[in-house]
């Protein structure tokens, strides 16, 4: 595994909310989307992630997110795919970590395209075990439609039809939710509202128009992809919020600074390019 010698305290700065990561498929053969990962590469990311000592915390955790250690990362993974369960929950229990599963409840114990070839997707007895052991499973909706193309009565049928499905399977509440695709529409956050969600992410990181300050319905992710090391995982950690919560917000010499260093420790670890400042 590659070692990546940043000091902890440059990965996690001092005003930080926790991190959100995003997977979906972890096979234990090269993925066939760039979605999904390999299944011993995401066990690096964990073995990483300890090592560093960073704590994963819940989803739901959020609902309290001051309450949490500075270094904390979310771990999701959305779908709901059967590679999964040995790719992801078992690595992670042997790590005494946590993570969250948004699952897309039409596709339960069977095959679903959603990435190209057909693929198993995990058993409801599977989400029963994983909740059981200290895992959080959230919604990702009944159908994984985009949601921007239907209705507000569509979207809600949607959120409330797929959470009574899980709740079914897990016999517990369920209160968190993972937008298909990342899209949604001012109808979206409506309907979660009068759903009763509580807490709802996204996978946009750019400004979309949306007032995102402590809403509670539009926390980001950074994407995990199918070739990101260790070290990108790291970079990904340590410039991922910095780059586009803050950077919006320094003055234009902070900006060139900031992109000048995150191009030499990108070069030094990634590449052989030489960066110099603007």
């Amino acid at each position: 595994m590659e070692d990546f010698p940043l000091n902890s305290i440059f990965l996690t700065p001092k005003t930080r909310s926790p991190l959100i990561l995003m997977y979906h498929g972890t096979p234990n053969h090269d993925p066939s989307s760039i979605y999904s990962i390999r299944a011993d590469l995401f066990n690096e990311h964990v073995c990483f992630l300890k090592k560093q000592g960073w704590h994963t915390a819940l989803f739901r955790d959020l609902h309290n997110g001051s309450a949490l250690p500075r270094k904390t990362v979310i771990l999701t993974f959305d779908d709901g795919y059967a590679d999964n369960y040995d790719g992801a929950f078992l690595p992670l229990m042997e790590n005494n970590m946590r993570a969250t599963w948004f699952i897309t409840t039409d596709c339960i114990g069977k095959h679903s395209d959603m990435m190209g070839a057909p693929l198993p997707m995990l058993t409801a007895e599977q989400l029963r075990q994983m909740k059981k052991a200290g895992m959080e499973i959230g919604s990702h909706t009944c159908a994984h439609p985009d949601l921007r193309q239907l209705s507000y009565q569509q979207q809600q049928a949607e959120m409330i039809q797929s959470r009574q499905i899980l709740e079914t399977i897990i016999g517990g509440k369920i209160s968190t939710f993972a937008y298909p695709y990342g899209h949604y529409n001012e109808d979206s956050i409506t309907a979660l509202n009068d759903a009763d969600y509580q807490l709802a992410c996204t996978t946009t990181i750019r400004p979309d128009g949306f007032n995102r300050k402590n809403h509670p319905f539009l926390f980001r992710r950074v994407p995990i992809l199918a070739n990101d090391s260790v070290t990108t995982l790291a970079l990904k950690l340590a410039f991922a919020e910095g780059y586009y919560w803050y950077l919006p917000k320094m003055t234009y010499p902070e900006k060139k600074w900031a992109r000048y260093f995150y191009r030499r420790i990108k070069d030094k670890w990634i590449g052989d390019r030489q960066a110099t400042p603007e």
